[in-house]
């Protein structure tokens, strides 16, 4: 029988959560330390709830030599559920340890006593070992791995057979390593479902579910990949790596995936945009950043109080992990400079998803989007802008340069300020700026930023970092600090996080007012939702038009 939770119990999980939260290292092993002394001294077995929460918080932060020792001191002190049986399995699995976790599951699966649940985890993990000893060989050859990726693959296969709705995760790895066996070229001995069908069966179920939770997520993220949803693959990546359930765990879990099954690598499609999103995901999870040896900054008589003197962050700007470079310079290929007849460039623009606009369009057609008062219709001109006709626009990131074919959208300069017109040979493939995943919600004391990619006062492609706080929002108008010039009309403004497209940059002043609230300076944007709810309103507009 459960024993009562405890109020030290509910003081070492505060403590505990505390810790990794602050990624204290230090402070968790002492924690642990102590716990692990309570435990070897203590009368009764510990609360399964309590260490549920203690096991799981580790193995969040994936802190799986900890996990291990307080799972160990757990079930010498008495404690012997199949929860807590798994969870020490589960570390050992996590530190390489195949062997004696495979012994453990064993006898979980064996016992009649164990619930049903706890047994489909239980086969779960023992799939994960025989899944990692294949991965590791590396041999496709070998009989002995071949048995391994079968024995993988079966374990899987039988969980999610039994309830594919309730054992989602079975089935995806069933799906992976089906299509790494497919491209080792090795004979799966009993007959399966093609993995395309399996995966097909798993992404129409989430898509029948109300919400999806992170963990479902990282399973969409591979069913698209088994799929070839490039497209899909990505939204779900941005949607996972954005989750705050999502910890490091979680997403070392994906990415582990994803590299080591699925082979993917970061300079071919997909890996070249999935695999940066997490790694940046993780590095953020993980509370730090590459660590490099003190000697590498300072000579080995450097005292250590003198070589903390590099390791500081002052103020509220901080680092950013390589994928969220590498997000902003992709975002690049998607930003033109329109350019009048004679040459000059007058503005900027973005390519976006036809259909994110207008729904009656195809979902495959790209559009490109800026100011009216840059590209305005023939019938309402505006003073300074181009009509269509008269119109180029260059992609200085991929040296590309296109004519417009059609104005399919405007609203005055007095109102949206927007223009979308269609491009002469445009790719359907090209790259352009996304609308997901949605940016969290503007909260000025989060002291929130924005960024601007355009082409200044006509000139080269440029990236706005500097002085870029998002000072306020109302209605459709956006206010920030990020710099701009002219040229810069009709720039995209991102979010500071995944470089979400949210606002189209159209004016500047020196003394801005939104909410009641006064600013010395601001630059503005529509936001893209307010444009995006008026064309939705107005439907698949026919080309040429002119709608306000």
């Amino acid at each position: 029988m459960e024993t009562t939770l405890r109020m030290t119990d509910d003081i070492v999980i505060h403590q505990l959560t505390d810790a990794l939260e602050r990624f204290d290292w230090t402070a968790a092993n002492r924690i642990c330390d102590g716990l692990i002394a309570e435990l070897n001294a203590a009368p009764a077995p510990f609360s399964e709830r309590s260490a549920k929460t203690i096991l799981t918080l580790l193995r969040r932060k994936r802190q799986f030599q900890l996990m291990g020792l307080v799972a160990d001191a757990f079930i010498r002190g008495g404690l012997t559920t199949p929860l807590v049986l798994r969870q020490y399995a589960q570390a050992m699995i996590d530190q390489g340890n195949l062997v004696a976790s495979q012994m453990v599951l064993q006898n979980i699966i064996a016992d009649d006593k164990t619930p049903a649940d706890e047994r489909a985890e239980a086969k779960g993990l023992l799939g994960r070992i025989f899944k990692q000893l294949y991965v590791n060989a590396n041999d496709s050859t070998n009989l002995r791995q071949r048995q391994n990726i079968g024995q993988a693959i079966a374990h899987y296969y039988a969980v999610y057979q039994t309830k594919p709705e309730g054992f989602l995760w079975h089935g995806i790895n069933t799906v992976a390593l089906l299509a790494r066996a497919h491209r080792d070229r090795v004979p799966v001995q009993v007959v399966y479902p093609e993995y395309g069908d399996i995966a097909v069966q798993i992404r129409d179920i989430l898509a029948a579910m109300p919400s999806i939770q992170y963990w479902d997520r990282a399973t969409a993220v591979e069913a698209a990949v088994a799929l070839g949803d490039t497209d899909g693959a990505f939204n779900h990546a941005l949607e996972y790596a954005r989750d705050s359930g999502a910890d490091a765990f979680e997403i070392a879990s994906l990415l582990r995936q994803l590299t080591e099954v699925w082979q993917l690598t970061p300079d071919v499609e997909p890996g070249d945009t999935l695999l940066p999103i997490l790694k940046a995901a993780l590095l953020k999870r993980g509370g730090g950043t590459i660590t490099v040896a003190a000697r590498r900054l300072a000579s080995e008589s450097v005292s250590a109080e003198a070589s903390r003197k590099f390791e500081r962050v002052f103020g509220t700007d901080r680092y950013e992990p390589l994928g969220w470079l590498q997000t902003a310079l992709k975002r690049c290929n998607a930003v033109g400079a329109v350019e009048a007849v004679n040459g000059k460039r007058i503005g900027t623009g973005f390519l976006v998803k036809a259909a994110d606009f207008f729904p009656a369009r195809d979902k495959s057609e790209l559009l490109f989007l800026t100011n009216a008062h840059v590209i305005s219709p023939v019938d309402t001109p505006f003073p300074g802008a181009v009509p269509p006709d008269a119109a180029r626009v260059v992609f200085e990131a991929t040296n590309t340069r296109f004519g417009v074919t059609d104005l399919i959208w405007s609203s005055s300069p007095s109102d949206l300020d927007a223009t979308f017109i269609s491009l002469d040979g445009i790719e359907n493939s090209a790259e352009l700026c996304p609308l997901t995943p949605a940016p969290e919600p503007f909260d000025v004391s989060k002291k929130p930023r924005v960024y601007v990619i355009g082409y200044p006062l006509g000139g080269s492609l440029s990236i706005s970092l500097q002085d870029s706080y998002w000072i306020d929002i109302a209605g459709p108008f956006l206010h920030y600090r990020t710099p701009t010039e002219p040229g810069s009309s009709g720039s995209p403004v991102f979010d500071d996080q995944y470089w979400t497209v949210i606002g189209l940059h159209h004016a500047g002043d020196r003394d801005p007012r939104l909410n009641q609230r006064a600013s010395d300076e601001a630059n503005e944007a529509i936001a893209i939702a307010a444009i995006q709810q008026r064309t939705r309103a107005a439907g698949a507009a026919p080309a040429p038009a002119h709608q306000t």
